[in-house]
């Protein structure tokens, strides 16, 4: 159809045909106007703009709404940017959409318009930039992608913090200080000198420096275990938040060689029970990722998932990915998926609902990861109970009495505002999950559980989960370094009960870990040659009080909360991978030693777990009904008299 003059006969076109302006130029374009009328009282309803919900929507694609915006202001469309000039705060130009092109002789273009939905594509069409032959109209992600193409260094340095705010920042990028060096000198030589001259005096000043920090590692453990679980709002009130009240809702997916279960996670976020037009998904993908990037390409992505590519740069991680992320993002509050997660569909809702509940200083929820492919081997079955007892009895005991826990590296959800607040993601540290929560923690905020599970698929294999757990002892090792350069500091902004908390999470698991395979064996020792009960000498019998309370907690820890996990979970059949446990920790002990070795060679090299490999799942059954794991809530119920 023919363009109209803009505005027609000097009347809003929401005057003249009920419709918003933003949308109503879409009827001369091909658009049945009922569609249109359908989709303006669904955005007033539920507050997005009119522009957003036709897109996410799908009535129509983002492209063909540009191109038709281009034609009714008799403006030029590009599918991709001319020459960009580069620089200027890149949120704000996307914010935006508007910036300014490349000069060159013959081309009048001067300026690139892509307004995004909402209140930037109302303001240009008051702008009244109609038949300008300066001005060429691009879609907002093309914009996007041109803008940080011509930005790459730039972005790269900012969420590598390398730029003038983020060296500011303390970071596992720059390692020991100096007297963190020098004390961890002094305490290993003086104990290797201590061990030659003395080894009994040696064995005692050990258990005497490092038997609290166990023991308080252990009792957090059982206390943890002695809390109730919470109620879940969900499925004893049902209650949910009205589309209308929902925020927009950003989730982060950094991708990297994940081609194999790329199918299986467009399905999951597609699957997303949430509106459209209040979705922000970002798929990111690293430069070099070329396989990647062709199979997202060859793909027909929902119209509210974008892909995003992450500039080259060091460190290639995860957290530089998701600044990135973050600094684009739409939403008030903000999640990460990995690639190989299916979450409850309902999650978003229910994280939502939560935070709206809550006061500001809530600043991090935890959801509940379960691994699905646990009939793969022994190892599968053994990281479930694992995860059962962290996800469904120690993180809830742990949050429920308000103390902080190392979180989870997917299925968390923030408030984009705490996020910004402390800089994102330490990108030089590989575990930043563990990492941003103590963050958020010292800048006065706090966390919470959030009873919905995501499903995962943990590494089968000896090599590949070795890989992995290697990895996350080396972050809990950086996390450590970086959080004590400033002890003082951290004990006055995160306060004594988080501080201790955070030592006892941190240092005790990572030194108990370490320590776990040779208390094991001194204790064997100690029994054999009856010295474990009978001791001639005061030193020698606390020595073995400690080790009988060390020995007999921790293990009841190490089956206690597995046990109580799997049977909050309702999936006591684990139980039989029980038995198997403390050889488990045999081989985390064994990835513990190896992470030491990488900290001091590969202290920032990411070992890359892979997905797509799972021969078992045990929720097939309920994906393939495409059940929720949350049930719906109920209709309301009829009026009584």
């Amino acid at each position: 159809m023919g363009a109209r003059p803009w505005p027609l006969d000097g009347a809003s076109r929401e005057n003249a045909f009920g419709l918003p302006d933003e949308i109503a130029f879409l009827a001369d374009h091909g658009v049945p106007m009922a569609r249109l009328l359908e989709a303006a009282r669904l955005a007033e309803r539920i507050g997005v703009p009119p522009s957003r919900q036709v897109i996410a929507s799908g009535l129509v694609s983002e492209v063909y709404f540009y191109r038709a915006l281009a034609a009714e202001l008799q403006l030029r469309f590009q599918p991709q940017p001319p020459p960009l000039q580069p620089g200027g705060e890149i949120a704000s130009i996307l914010r935006e959409g508007l910036v300014t092109a490349c000069p060159s002789p013959g081309n009048p273009r001067r300026f690139i318009a892509a307004p995004p939905p909402g209140r930037a594509l109302r303001r240009f069409l008051a702008a009244g930039a109609r038949a300008r032959r300066d001005v060429v109209v691009l879609a907002p992600s093309a914009l996007a992608a041109g803008v940080r193409r011509i930005n790459a260094g730039a972005l790269a340095r900012e969420a590598a913090w390398l730029d003038e705010a983020g060296l500011r920042r303390f970071s596992a990028r720059t390692g020991p200080s100096r007297v963190q060096k020098a004390l961890a000198f002094a305490l290993l030589g003086g104990l290797l000198l201590l061990g030659i001259v003395a080894p009994a005096a040696a064995l005692i000043a050990i258990a005497v420096t490092l038997g609290p920090l166990f023991l308080a590692a252990v009792l957090l453990r059982l206390a943890a275990a002695m809390e109730k679980p919470a109620p879940d709002p969900w499925r004893t009130h049902r209650w949910q938040l009205d589309d209308g009240r929902l925020p927009v809702y950003t989730v982060a997916v950094p991708l990297f060689g994940e081609e194999a279960v790329l199918d299986q996670l467009i399905d999951a976020l597609a699957a997303i029970d949430y509106p459209p037009a209040k979705l922000d998904i970002r798929i990111l993908v690293e430069d070099v990722d070329l396989g990647l990037r062709r199979a997202l390409a060859a793909r027909m992505l929902p119209p509210f998932i974008e892909v995003m590519v992450v500039p080259p740069g060091q460190p290639q991680t995860k957290p530089r990915a998701l600044n990135l992320a973050l600094a684009e993002a739409r939403g008030e509050l903000f999640t990460i998926f990995d690639a190989e997660d299916i979450p409850d569909p309902r999650q978003l809702r229910l994280a939502a609902a939560r935070f709206l509940r809550s006061d500001d200083d809530l600043v991090c929820l935890q959801a509940h990861l379960v691994v699905d492919n646990t009939e793969d081997s022994w190892l599968t079955g053994c990281f479930a109970l694992e995860y059962a007892g962290l996800f469904d009895v120690f993180n809830p005991g742990l949050l429920q009495s308000g103390l902080p826990i190392m979180l989870g590296g997917t299925s968390n959800h923030f408030r984009t505002a705490a996020l910004r607040r402390v800089g994102g993601w330490d990108p030089w540290n590989v575990t930043e999950d563990a990492d941003i929560g103590f963050r958020l923690v010292r800048t006065g905020g706090y966390m919470a559980d959030l009873p919905s599970r995501t499903l995962e698929e943990a590494p089968a294999t000896l090599r590949a989960w070795l890989k992995q757990r290697r990895r996350w002892h080396k972050g809990y090792l950086q996390t450590a370094i970086s959080h004590l350069l400033a002890p003082r500091r951290l004990l006055r902004e995160a306060g004594p009960a988080a501080t201790l908390t955070f030592l006892a999470l941190v240092l005790g698991t990572l030194f108990s870990t370490l320590g776990y395979p040779f208390f094991i064996a001194a204790t064997l020792a100690a029994w054999l040659e009856g010295s474990l009960f009978t001791t001639e000498s005061l030193p020698g019998a606390l020595l073995s009080s400690l080790a009988l309370v060390l020995a007999g907690t921790g293990t009841c820890t190490v089956f206690l909360l597995p046990a109580l996990g799997a049977w909050r979970r309702g999936t006591p059949d684990l139980w039989r991978w029980l038995p198997l446990l403390p050889a488990y920790h045999l081989l985390t002990s064994l990835a513990a030693w190896l992470a030491l070795y990488d900290y001091g060679r590969r202290r920032f090299a990411w070992n890359k777990t892979m997905h797509g490999l799972a021969r078992s799942s045990r929720y097939r059954d309920i994906r393939a009904r495409g059940d929720a794991a949350t049930p719906a809530p109920p209709r309301p119920a009829g009026a009584r008299y």
